[in-house]
């Protein structure tokens, strides 16, 4: 199969349907009302009233980047990759700033190939991603949640096989399903995801939904860091200590426990301050 032709393909079929409103990469910003700071009414990347280009005081000066809790809810359609790639430009543009450095997720699924998209670019960005208690990440909202360098899921993240949305009986219908399964295993891997991911998913019928364990979500690293990004965040952390990476593992080894929005908000590295290493 072509590269066009494959391309053409995932965009096609690489849907994950579900009955739920299309999503929006949302986010509500801080500002000050009545001399106290609160969150502003939703509003969205995709509705150009939301989005002020230059912000600047009266007297000229550009004002300090506004702070952001950016979410996603409802399904995921390609027009939230768009969504997401404003809010990167923001972002890196300094207009504004992520709180927590995290993105929350509350979306039952979606387009799996924009899902995709969106867990490339936030892994680029490097922030985290969270699913909040009250809050669930299922289908093909999980290949985006994936993105997040870390990973927080304090309420419920379900899996399935993914299906063409077309009952056509086409020639080549079982090449495209492998191919399909091949862009699904090269984004575990691209991710640093361990294959038994990509096999818990695919042993999962298409008209079922697993919600993971705390334990599976733990083996899988959908809940946590996987082992390269955690390396990278290890070694930086060392370096600003002005310690060994042997030395700075010691003092992580008696240190409690880091959660991604603990690391979000630089808590574990105050935390190896103070650790005493091991075996002293």
């Amino acid at each position: 199969m072509s590269n066009a032709l494959a391309r053409v393909v995932v965009l096609l079929v690489l849907a994950l349907q579900c009955a739920s409103a299309r999503a929006d990469l949302l986010f509500r910003t801080l500002e000050r009302f009545d001399g106290q700071q609160r969150w502003s009414t939703v509003k969205s990347y995709s509705n150009p009233l939301d989005m002020p280009y230059a912000r600047y005081s009266s007297r000229g000066a550009a004002l300090p980047a506004e702070e952001v809790r950016v979410f996603v809810s409802g399904s995921i359609t390609r027009e939230d990759k768009l969504g997401a790639e404003v809010m990167a430009d923001m972002i890196a543009t300094g207009r504004q700033k992520l709180s927590g450095n995290s993105v929350w997720f509350a979306s039952n699924g979606g387009d799996i190939d924009a899902a995709m998209d969106i867990g490339r670019l936030l892994r680029r960005m490097g922030v985290f991603a969270v699913i909040d208690k009250n809050d669930q990440c299922m289908s093909a909202c999980v290949f985006a949640f994936m993105g997040g360098e870390r990973r927080s899921v304090a309420g419920r993240l379900g899996i399935h096989r993914p299906f063409f949305p077309h009952t056509r009986d086409i020639p080549d219908r079982q090449v495209q399903f492998r191919h399909l399964q091949k862009v699904l295993k090269d984004y575990v891997e691209e991710m640093d995801f361990p294959s038994s991911l990509y096999e818990a998913v695919m042993l999962v019928p298409p008209e079922t939904l697993k919600i993971l364990a705390a334990a599976e979500l733990k083996s899988l690293f959908l809940d946590g860091i996987s082992p390269s990004s955690e390396d990278l965040a290890d070694a930086a952390a060392a370096r600003h200590l002005n310690l060994s990476m042997a030395e700075y593992l010691k003092r992580k080894a008696s240190a409690p426990a880091c959660t991604a929005l603990a690391a979000a908000s630089g808590g574990c590295e105050f935390r190896m301050q103070g650790a005493v290493p091991v075996g002293r």
